[in-house]
Protein backbone atom coordinates (compact mmCIF):
# COMPACT_ATOMS: atom_id res chain seq x y z
CA UNK A 1 0.00 0.00 0.00
CA UNK A 2 1.42 3.58 -0.71
CA UNK A 3 2.26 5.93 1.81
CA UNK A 4 -0.04 8.63 3.44
CA UNK A 5 2.74 11.31 1.48
CA UNK A 6 2.55 9.28 -2.05
CA UNK A 7 -1.35 9.09 -1.84
CA UNK A 8 -1.37 12.65 -1.50
CA UNK A 9 0.65 13.81 -3.76
CA UNK A 10 -1.09 11.32 -6.35
CA UNK A 11 -3.94 13.75 -5.39
CA UNK A 12 -2.40 17.33 -5.38
CA UNK A 13 -0.12 16.87 -8.07
CA UNK A 14 -2.65 16.14 -10.85
CA UNK A 15 -5.32 18.30 -9.52
CA UNK A 16 -2.76 21.09 -9.57
CA UNK A 17 -1.42 20.32 -12.99
CA UNK A 18 -4.53 20.23 -14.48
CA UNK A 19 -5.69 23.68 -12.61
CA UNK A 20 -2.37 25.13 -14.23
CA UNK A 21 -3.26 23.94 -17.40
CA UNK A 22 -6.66 25.53 -17.19
CA UNK A 23 -5.00 28.67 -16.23
CA UNK A 24 -2.17 28.92 -19.12
CA UNK A 25 -5.54 27.98 -21.42
CA UNK A 26 -7.56 30.62 -19.90
CA UNK A 27 -4.53 33.00 -20.77
CA UNK A 28 -3.81 31.84 -24.09
CA UNK A 29 -7.49 32.99 -24.89
CA UNK A 30 -7.23 36.24 -23.19
CA UNK A 31 -4.05 37.05 -24.88
CA UNK A 32 -6.00 35.88 -28.69
CA UNK A 33 -8.64 38.08 -27.90
CA UNK A 34 -6.40 41.21 -26.36
CA UNK A 35 -4.49 40.84 -29.78
CA UNK A 36 -7.33 40.22 -32.29
CA UNK A 37 -9.00 43.45 -31.17
CA UNK A 38 -6.08 45.68 -31.22
CA UNK A 39 -5.16 44.39 -34.83
CA UNK A 40 -9.12 44.93 -35.18
CA UNK A 41 -8.89 48.24 -33.79
CA UNK A 42 -6.41 49.44 -36.06
CA UNK A 43 -7.89 48.42 -38.94
CA UNK A 44 -11.00 49.91 -38.54
CA UNK A 45 -9.04 52.94 -38.04
CA UNK A 46 -7.09 53.17 -40.84
CA UNK A 47 -10.35 52.39 -42.86
CA UNK A 48 -12.15 55.35 -40.86
CA UNK A 49 -9.22 57.91 -41.68
CA UNK A 50 -9.54 57.38 -45.36
CA UNK A 51 -13.42 57.87 -45.35
CA UNK A 52 -12.73 60.99 -44.04
CA UNK A 53 -10.27 61.83 -46.27
CA UNK A 54 -12.45 60.83 -49.24
CA UNK A 55 -15.24 62.75 -47.95
CA UNK A 56 -13.21 66.27 -47.87
CA UNK A 57 -11.58 65.42 -51.25
CA UNK A 58 -13.05 62.47 -53.55
CA UNK A 59 -9.64 61.72 -55.42
CA UNK A 60 -8.32 58.55 -54.08
CA UNK A 61 -5.25 58.72 -52.37
CA UNK A 62 -2.25 56.85 -53.11
CA UNK A 63 -1.63 54.44 -50.38
CA UNK A 64 2.21 52.81 -50.50
CA UNK A 65 2.47 50.02 -52.55
CA UNK A 66 2.96 46.83 -50.49
CA UNK A 67 4.64 43.41 -51.67
CA UNK A 68 3.37 40.32 -50.83
CA UNK A 69 6.33 39.78 -47.65
CA UNK A 70 4.69 43.06 -46.45
CA UNK A 71 1.25 41.67 -46.25
CA UNK A 72 1.89 37.79 -45.53
CA UNK A 73 4.52 38.01 -43.31
CA UNK A 74 4.97 41.31 -41.76
CA UNK A 75 0.84 41.59 -41.43
CA UNK A 76 1.22 45.07 -42.88
CA UNK A 77 -2.84 46.13 -43.41
CA UNK A 78 -3.63 46.56 -47.26
CA UNK A 79 -6.01 49.18 -48.13
CA UNK A 80 -8.72 48.70 -51.27
CA UNK A 81 -10.99 51.12 -52.97
CA UNK A 82 -14.22 49.89 -54.54
CA UNK A 83 -16.74 51.67 -56.62
CA UNK A 84 -20.86 51.00 -55.95
CA UNK A 85 -20.37 48.18 -58.52
CA UNK A 86 -18.00 46.53 -57.00
CA UNK A 87 -14.97 47.20 -59.39
CA UNK A 88 -11.76 47.33 -57.58
CA UNK A 89 -10.45 51.07 -58.09
CA UNK A 90 -7.23 50.94 -56.16
CA UNK A 91 -5.09 48.61 -54.28
CA UNK A 92 -2.47 48.89 -52.01
CA UNK A 93 -1.30 45.08 -52.85
CA UNK A 94 -1.57 42.57 -55.16
CA UNK A 95 -4.95 41.70 -56.32
CA UNK A 96 -6.17 38.91 -53.92
CA UNK A 97 -7.43 36.65 -56.37
CA UNK A 98 -11.60 35.80 -55.17
CA UNK A 99 -11.83 38.65 -52.96
CA UNK A 100 -14.68 40.95 -53.66
CA UNK A 101 -16.19 44.05 -51.94
CA UNK A 102 -18.19 43.24 -49.17
CA UNK A 103 -21.87 44.00 -49.51
CA UNK A 104 -22.10 44.45 -45.23
CA UNK A 105 -19.61 46.79 -43.65
CA UNK A 106 -18.13 45.78 -40.62
CA UNK A 107 -15.78 42.88 -40.10
CA UNK A 108 -15.44 39.78 -42.40
CA UNK A 109 -13.22 36.32 -41.68
CA UNK A 110 -12.80 35.08 -45.61
CA UNK A 111 -10.98 31.53 -46.26
CA UNK A 112 -9.85 32.39 -50.37
CA UNK A 113 -7.84 29.25 -51.69
CA UNK A 114 -6.27 27.94 -48.18
CA UNK A 115 -5.58 31.63 -47.61
CA UNK A 116 -7.33 32.98 -44.47
CA UNK A 117 -8.14 36.77 -44.39
CA UNK A 118 -9.15 39.64 -41.78
CA UNK A 119 -11.28 42.01 -43.82
CA UNK A 120 -13.26 45.44 -42.38
CA UNK A 121 -15.24 47.05 -44.92
CA UNK A 122 -15.90 50.70 -43.68
CA UNK A 123 -19.45 52.30 -44.29
CA UNK A 124 -20.88 53.03 -47.45
CA UNK A 125 -18.79 56.36 -49.14
CA UNK A 126 -17.89 57.03 -52.73
CA UNK A 127 -15.69 54.87 -53.28
CA UNK A 128 -15.88 52.81 -51.08
CA UNK A 129 -13.16 51.97 -48.65
CA UNK A 130 -12.31 48.19 -47.68
CA UNK A 131 -8.83 47.28 -45.53
CA UNK A 132 -7.23 43.87 -45.02
CA UNK A 133 -4.82 41.72 -42.82
CA UNK A 134 -3.27 38.21 -43.10
CA UNK A 135 -5.39 35.94 -41.24
CA UNK A 136 -2.01 33.78 -40.54
CA UNK A 137 -0.01 36.44 -39.16
CA UNK A 138 -2.50 37.40 -36.87
CA UNK A 139 -2.95 33.78 -36.01
CA UNK A 140 0.80 33.57 -35.36
CA UNK A 141 1.12 37.36 -33.28
CA UNK A 142 -1.53 35.82 -31.12
CA UNK A 143 0.04 32.68 -30.35
CA UNK A 144 3.19 34.29 -30.09
CA UNK A 145 1.37 36.72 -27.13
CA UNK A 146 0.37 33.71 -25.49
CA UNK A 147 3.33 32.17 -25.03
CA UNK A 148 5.52 35.07 -24.23
CA UNK A 149 2.46 35.43 -21.22
CA UNK A 150 2.61 31.86 -20.57
CA UNK A 151 6.24 31.47 -20.38
CA UNK A 152 6.42 32.24 -16.60
CA UNK A 153 3.69 30.24 -15.70
CA UNK A 154 5.31 27.33 -16.99
CA UNK A 155 8.58 28.02 -15.28
CA UNK A 156 6.44 28.40 -12.03
CA UNK A 157 5.27 25.49 -12.20
CA UNK A 158 8.16 22.74 -11.21
CA UNK A 159 8.86 25.34 -8.43
CA UNK A 160 5.88 25.33 -7.14
CA UNK A 161 5.03 21.33 -7.67
CA UNK A 162 8.09 21.43 -5.16
CA UNK A 163 6.75 23.75 -2.50
CA UNK A 164 3.70 21.58 -2.62
CA UNK A 165 5.59 18.11 -1.95
CA UNK A 166 7.56 20.53 0.70
CA UNK A 167 4.31 21.39 2.55
CA UNK A 168 3.07 17.81 2.04
CA UNK A 169 6.63 16.29 3.42
CA UNK A 170 6.42 19.02 6.46
CA UNK A 171 2.29 18.26 7.09
CA UNK A 172 3.32 14.62 7.87
CA UNK A 173 6.69 15.22 9.84
CA UNK A 174 4.33 14.30 13.13
CA UNK A 175 3.32 11.46 11.41
CA UNK A 176 7.07 9.99 11.02
CA UNK A 177 7.91 11.47 14.39
CA UNK A 178 5.42 8.90 15.81
CA UNK A 179 6.42 6.11 13.82
CA UNK A 180 9.53 6.70 15.40
CA UNK A 181 8.50 6.73 18.85
CA UNK A 182 6.59 3.61 18.47
CA UNK A 183 9.41 2.07 16.88
CA UNK A 184 11.40 2.69 19.65
CA UNK A 185 8.78 0.58 21.88
CA UNK A 186 9.88 -2.36 23.00
CA UNK A 187 9.04 -4.53 26.46
CA UNK A 188 11.54 -2.98 28.59
CA UNK A 189 10.24 0.22 27.45
CA UNK A 190 6.96 1.19 27.12
CA UNK A 191 6.40 4.53 27.53
CA UNK A 192 3.92 7.06 26.56
CA UNK A 193 4.25 8.57 23.38
CA UNK A 194 4.35 12.11 23.37
CA UNK A 195 1.58 14.85 22.75
CA UNK A 196 3.73 18.04 21.89
CA UNK A 197 3.98 19.15 17.88
CA UNK A 198 1.10 16.77 17.17
CA UNK A 199 -1.39 18.17 15.22
CA UNK A 200 -5.29 17.87 16.48
CA UNK A 201 -6.52 14.92 14.36
CA UNK A 202 -4.21 12.63 15.77
CA UNK A 203 -4.09 13.24 19.46
CA UNK A 204 -7.56 11.06 19.83
CA UNK A 205 -5.39 8.08 18.11
CA UNK A 206 -2.18 9.09 19.94
CA UNK A 207 -4.41 8.76 23.40
CA UNK A 208 -5.74 5.39 22.51
CA UNK A 209 -2.25 3.87 21.51
CA UNK A 210 -0.90 5.49 25.28
CA UNK A 211 -3.63 4.18 27.19
CA UNK A 212 -2.65 0.54 25.02
CA UNK A 213 0.65 0.94 26.53
CA UNK A 214 -0.01 1.47 29.63
CA UNK A 215 -1.72 -1.56 30.10
CA UNK A 216 0.68 -3.48 28.32
CA UNK A 217 3.15 -2.75 30.50
CA UNK A 218 1.67 -3.70 33.09
CA UNK A 219 0.78 -6.82 31.37
CA UNK A 220 4.91 -7.33 31.07
CA UNK A 221 4.86 -6.69 34.51
CA UNK A 222 2.47 -8.86 36.02
CA UNK A 223 4.30 -11.64 33.83
CA UNK A 224 7.49 -10.93 34.77
CA UNK A 225 6.23 -11.25 38.99
CA UNK A 226 4.75 -14.37 37.89
CA UNK A 227 7.80 -15.92 36.20
CA UNK A 228 9.97 -14.47 38.67
CA UNK A 229 7.93 -15.73 41.83
CA UNK A 230 7.05 -19.25 40.72
CA UNK A 231 10.66 -19.66 39.88
CA UNK A 232 11.89 -18.33 43.42
CA UNK A 233 8.87 -20.49 45.11
CA UNK A 234 10.15 -23.85 43.46
CA UNK A 235 13.85 -23.98 43.82
CA UNK A 236 12.88 -24.81 47.59
CA UNK A 237 10.04 -27.48 47.00
CA UNK A 238 12.85 -29.03 44.13
CA UNK A 239 15.84 -28.72 46.43
CA UNK A 240 13.75 -30.74 49.53
CA UNK A 241 12.66 -33.38 47.01
CA UNK A 242 16.21 -33.90 45.66
CA UNK A 243 17.42 -34.32 49.18
CA UNK A 244 14.52 -36.73 49.17
CA UNK A 245 15.18 -38.98 46.58
CA UNK A 246 18.88 -39.34 48.04
CA UNK A 247 17.57 -40.37 51.44
CA UNK A 248 15.20 -43.08 49.44
CA UNK A 249 18.35 -44.05 47.24
CA UNK A 250 18.77 -47.33 49.37
CA UNK A 251 15.20 -48.58 49.05
CA UNK A 252 14.36 -48.09 45.48
CA UNK A 253 15.82 -49.54 42.57
CA UNK A 254 18.56 -48.22 40.15
CA UNK A 255 16.66 -47.91 37.28
CA UNK A 256 13.75 -45.67 39.26
CA UNK A 257 16.46 -43.69 41.09
CA UNK A 258 18.26 -42.68 37.80
CA UNK A 259 14.97 -41.56 36.12
CA UNK A 260 14.10 -39.35 39.34
CA UNK A 261 16.86 -37.88 39.56
CA UNK A 262 17.10 -36.87 36.07
CA UNK A 263 13.34 -35.38 36.18
CA UNK A 264 14.18 -33.41 39.29
CA UNK A 265 17.66 -32.10 37.16
CA UNK A 266 15.66 -31.39 34.24
CA UNK A 267 12.98 -29.46 36.52
CA UNK A 268 16.04 -27.61 38.22
CA UNK A 269 17.35 -26.39 35.35
CA UNK A 270 14.24 -25.27 33.95
CA UNK A 271 13.73 -23.25 37.31
CA UNK A 272 17.06 -22.05 36.72
CA UNK A 273 16.29 -20.46 33.42
CA UNK A 274 13.07 -19.05 34.28
CA UNK A 275 14.85 -16.75 36.79
CA UNK A 276 17.66 -16.15 34.54
CA UNK A 277 14.99 -14.96 31.90
CA UNK A 278 13.07 -13.17 34.48
CA UNK A 279 16.29 -11.41 35.47
CA UNK A 280 17.24 -10.48 31.88
CA UNK A 281 13.73 -8.81 30.92
CA UNK A 282 13.72 -7.05 34.24
CA UNK A 283 16.96 -5.52 33.91
CA UNK A 284 17.60 -2.49 31.78
CA UNK A 285 19.68 -2.50 28.37
CA UNK A 286 23.73 -2.58 28.74
CA UNK A 287 25.44 0.24 28.54
CA UNK A 288 29.40 0.19 27.66
CA UNK A 289 30.83 -0.19 30.88
CA UNK A 290 34.77 -1.29 30.79
CA UNK A 291 36.80 -3.32 28.09
CA UNK A 292 36.14 -6.65 27.98
CA UNK A 293 38.86 -9.11 27.43
CA UNK A 294 36.53 -11.60 25.05
CA UNK A 295 38.98 -14.63 24.86
CA UNK A 296 38.84 -14.36 28.75
CA UNK A 297 34.84 -14.62 29.24
CA UNK A 298 34.73 -17.07 26.62
CA UNK A 299 37.57 -19.20 28.35
CA UNK A 300 36.03 -19.01 31.92
CA UNK A 301 32.54 -20.63 29.73
CA UNK A 302 34.18 -23.17 27.98
CA UNK A 303 35.97 -24.12 31.94
CA UNK A 304 32.64 -23.68 33.68
CA UNK A 305 30.72 -26.57 30.93
CA UNK A 306 34.06 -29.14 30.62
CA UNK A 307 32.17 -31.15 33.34
CA UNK A 308 29.01 -31.61 31.36
CA UNK A 309 31.06 -32.21 27.91
CA UNK A 310 32.95 -34.74 29.41
CA UNK A 311 30.29 -36.88 31.54
CA UNK A 312 28.55 -36.84 28.08
CA UNK A 313 31.93 -37.98 26.24
CA UNK A 314 32.07 -34.58 23.94
CA UNK A 315 35.24 -33.41 22.91
CA UNK A 316 35.05 -29.39 24.03
CA UNK A 317 37.75 -27.21 22.96
CA UNK A 318 38.98 -23.98 21.98
CA UNK A 319 40.47 -24.17 18.34
CA UNK A 320 41.66 -20.40 17.89
CA UNK A 321 41.51 -17.26 20.70
CA UNK A 322 42.66 -14.14 18.49
CA UNK A 323 42.94 -10.98 21.10
CA UNK A 324 39.86 -8.79 20.78
CA UNK A 325 38.39 -6.35 23.08
CA UNK A 326 35.01 -4.66 23.23
CA UNK A 327 33.37 -2.25 25.47
CA UNK A 328 29.65 -5.05 26.96
CA UNK A 329 28.85 -5.88 30.15
CA UNK A 330 30.69 -9.18 30.95
CA UNK A 331 27.71 -10.78 32.23
CA UNK A 332 25.92 -10.31 29.59
CA UNK A 333 28.65 -11.97 27.39
CA UNK A 334 28.67 -14.94 29.32
CA UNK A 335 24.73 -15.47 29.22
CA UNK A 336 25.29 -15.95 25.60
CA UNK A 337 28.64 -18.01 25.26
CA UNK A 338 26.76 -20.46 27.88
CA UNK A 339 23.95 -20.97 26.42
CA UNK A 340 25.31 -21.76 23.33
CA UNK A 341 28.11 -23.93 24.34
CA UNK A 342 24.98 -25.63 26.74
CA UNK A 343 22.76 -26.03 23.42
CA UNK A 344 25.88 -27.41 21.66
CA UNK A 345 27.18 -30.18 24.14
CA UNK A 346 22.96 -30.64 24.65
CA UNK A 347 22.42 -31.67 21.11
CA UNK A 348 25.77 -33.39 19.86
CA UNK A 349 25.62 -36.94 20.16
CA UNK A 350 28.28 -38.78 22.27
CA UNK A 351 31.73 -39.08 20.67
CA UNK A 352 31.03 -36.07 18.80
CA UNK A 353 32.88 -32.24 19.21
CA UNK A 354 32.19 -28.79 20.11
CA UNK A 355 34.93 -26.58 18.71
CA UNK A 356 34.88 -23.35 19.79
CA UNK A 357 36.90 -20.45 17.67
CA UNK A 358 37.51 -16.57 18.45
CA UNK A 359 38.53 -14.84 15.14
CA UNK A 360 38.67 -11.35 13.31
CA UNK A 361 35.98 -11.05 10.54
CA UNK A 362 35.35 -7.93 8.54
CA UNK A 363 37.01 -6.36 10.76
CA UNK A 364 35.19 -6.94 13.90
CA UNK A 365 35.60 -10.21 16.53
CA UNK A 366 33.23 -13.61 15.68
CA UNK A 367 32.87 -16.12 17.95
CA UNK A 368 32.09 -19.95 16.16
CA UNK A 369 30.79 -22.31 17.73
CA UNK A 370 30.35 -25.87 15.83
CA UNK A 371 28.83 -28.87 16.81
CA UNK A 372 28.34 -32.11 15.09
CA UNK A 373 25.06 -32.55 16.20
CA UNK A 374 21.84 -33.41 13.88
CA UNK A 375 21.52 -29.44 12.79
CA UNK A 376 18.01 -27.86 12.30
CA UNK A 377 15.34 -27.59 9.64
CA UNK A 378 16.01 -24.43 7.26
CA UNK A 379 12.99 -23.07 8.06
CA UNK A 380 13.22 -23.18 11.64
CA UNK A 381 16.60 -21.95 11.84
CA UNK A 382 14.64 -18.46 13.15
CA UNK A 383 11.90 -19.84 14.88
CA UNK A 384 14.58 -21.60 17.24
CA UNK A 385 15.07 -18.25 19.32
CA UNK A 386 11.39 -18.15 20.16
CA UNK A 387 10.52 -19.11 23.58
CA UNK A 388 10.17 -22.68 24.66
CA UNK A 389 10.34 -23.85 20.86
CA UNK A 390 12.12 -27.45 20.82
CA UNK A 391 12.79 -28.89 17.36
CA UNK A 392 10.94 -32.29 17.60
CA UNK A 393 12.40 -35.65 16.70
CA UNK A 394 15.92 -34.90 18.13
CA UNK A 395 15.41 -36.92 21.37
CA UNK A 396 16.99 -34.53 23.52
CA UNK A 397 15.33 -33.01 26.37
CA UNK A 398 15.58 -29.20 26.73
CA UNK A 399 13.13 -26.63 28.00
CA UNK A 400 13.45 -23.95 24.80
CA UNK A 401 14.58 -21.25 26.47
CA UNK A 402 18.68 -20.95 26.12
CA UNK A 403 18.86 -19.51 22.58
CA UNK A 404 15.84 -16.76 23.63
CA UNK A 405 17.86 -15.76 26.39
CA UNK A 406 21.00 -15.93 24.24
CA UNK A 407 19.29 -13.52 21.95
CA UNK A 408 17.93 -11.12 24.51
CA UNK A 409 21.39 -10.89 26.39
CA UNK A 410 23.33 -10.39 22.63
CA UNK A 411 20.85 -7.66 22.23
CA UNK A 412 21.93 -5.65 25.02
CA UNK A 413 25.39 -6.69 24.41
CA UNK A 414 25.58 -5.52 20.56
CA UNK A 415 26.03 -8.68 19.18
CA UNK A 416 24.52 -10.51 16.33
CA UNK A 417 23.66 -14.13 16.65
CA UNK A 418 23.19 -16.27 13.50
CA UNK A 419 22.64 -19.87 13.44
CA UNK A 420 23.56 -21.84 9.88
CA UNK A 421 23.79 -25.62 9.61
CA UNK A 422 26.93 -27.25 8.63
CA UNK A 423 28.03 -27.42 4.61
CA UNK A 424 31.08 -30.05 5.42
CA UNK A 425 29.20 -32.47 7.73
CA UNK A 426 25.87 -32.58 9.89
CA UNK A 427 26.06 -30.06 12.58
CA UNK A 428 25.12 -26.65 13.70
CA UNK A 429 27.76 -23.28 13.80
CA UNK A 430 26.56 -20.68 15.90
CA UNK A 431 28.18 -17.38 15.50
CA UNK A 432 28.58 -14.29 17.01
CA UNK A 433 28.98 -11.33 15.51
CA UNK A 434 30.59 -8.04 17.64
CA UNK A 435 28.57 -5.13 16.25
CA UNK A 436 30.41 -2.38 18.07
CA UNK A 437 33.81 -2.73 19.41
Amino acid sequence: MNSLRTQLLLWLLPLYLLSAAVILGANYLHYRDSTMAFMDGQMRRLALAYVEQLRGDPRLPTPPPLDEEHVEQDGTVAVQFWDRDGRLLLSSTWPVPGLTLQQSEGFHDLDIDGHVWRVYTAPATAPRVQVLQSGEFRRRVALHSAQEAAEPVAILIPVTALLLWLAVWFALRPVDRLVQAIAAQDERSLTALPLQRVPAELQPLIGSMNSLLARLKEAFAAQQRFVQDAAHELRTPLTALKLQVENLKPQLAEGQSARLESGIERMQRLVEQLLRLARQEAAPQSIDTEPVDVAAVLRQSIGELVPLAEARGIDLGLTAAEPAEVRADARDLRSVFDNLLENALRYTPAGGRVDVSLKQADGAPQVEVLDTGPGIPPELLERVFDRFYRVLGTGTQGSGLGLAIARGAAGRAGLHIELVNRSDRSGLAARVRFLRS
